[in-house]
């Protein structure tokens, strides 16, 4: 157990926190969006068909291979794999049961990215442009010309399922994601396709990685500055606290725990200390201060974010467990 008033740790803890404002730093991992993929540590990616299939599969590897947590990916990845039913041998104690092989993949994803786009009419744009110059190449007169504009819109219709080498279906994934460029006549060059489909596979892309894996996070979370229901005496140390957050994060904490036994109801305090808490990866003792903040003002925002933010590190915690 971490104890948060700990001089020497806050101090490492929060580093470089001088530059803040008002706010407290958090990090943490955050948990996939899904838990069975979790169990796989090595994916296959193979079989993508469709117009956009190639470059959907590029940009989930792309995706899948910048989920790094503690400085380990959280994937094995491959664009090849045997066929699952080569994967396996009977295990050797005489059961006639088939066991999985050690070097083939935990599970193999495949997909689907069909591709289609239309232009069509979108108006016109006015530009003034020069009508008359001079010798020296100076524009003596101008004129206004209006072009006709058309709209390429490029539609992606991607689809992609994660199976495990035991046949379970560990997470699929489909949408319909569209993109429009404008163009009009008086420009060179028109909006390319490929380059459309690209932007479209890398936000589908994203979508499966944080889908997949979890993520590390670092954020700087504001801390509550209203006064309503601190004593009046303890004002001025309040407000002192919240100045120590620019500067000393580690004083600022312990002045807000110095004030809790006088005003032990009150929300700012509450959630502050709670902010503190959680910084440091006391993450119960957060909650118990967030869940004491919505037991007086039900629905506080900030609160729940914070009931949210460790719900979500917890997840994660297990996430991690089920790999072993």
């Amino acid at each position: 157990m971490r104890f948060w008033w700990a001089i020497g740790l806050c101090g490492v803890v929060w580093g470089g926190a001088a530059a803040q404002a008002e706010t407290l730093p958090v990090d943490g991992i955050y948990a996939a969006g899904t838990d069975a993929p979790s169990r796989a540590r090595s994916i296959a990616i193979a079989d993508f068909s469709g117009r956009g299939g190639e470059r959907l599969a590029f940009a989930i590897d792309s995706a899948l291979r910048g989920a790094v947590i503690e400085g380990r990916p959280w994937f094995d990845l491959t664009f090849t794999a045997p066929a699952f039913g080569d994967s396996y041998t009977y295990d050797g104690g005489g059961s006639g049961t088939r066991a999985p092989a050690r070097s083939g993949p935990d599970a193999v994803m495949r997909g689907i990215a069909e591709v289609t786009w239309r232009d069509a009419d979108s108006g016109t744009k006015e530009v003034e442009e020069c009508a008359a110059k001079d010798s020296g190449g100076k524009c003596l007169e101008k004129k206004k010309v209006t072009y006709t504009c058309r709209a390429r819109e490029v539609t992606l219709r991607p689809e992609v399922r994660l199976v495990s080498r035991t046949g379970e279906l560990l997470y699929g994934k489909g949408d319909t994601l569209i993109v429009s460029r404008r163009f009009c006549k008086d420009e060179k060059n028109t909006p390319a396709v490929d380059s459309m489909v690209e932007e479209l596979t890398g936000t589908f892309a994203n979508a499966v990685r944080h889908d997949l894996a979890p993520e590390f996070r670092s954020e700087d979370i504001r801390v509550l500055e209203s006064r309503d229901g601190i004593a009046k005496a303890d004002h001025a140390a309040f407000r002192a606290a919240i100045r120590l957050t620019k500067t000393d994060v580690a004083a600022a904490c312990r002045a807000f725990a110095a004030l809790e036994a006088g005003n032990p109801r009150d929300v700012s305090l509450l959630f502050n200390i709670g902010l503190c808490r959680e910084g440091v990866g006391e993450l119960e003792a957060a909650a118990a201060h967030y869940e004491a903040v919505l037991a007086v003002k039900p629905g506080k925002p900030e609160a729940q974010a914070g009931l949210d933010r460790i719900a979500s590190r917890l997840r994660a915690e297990r996430q991690r467990d089920s790999r072993g």
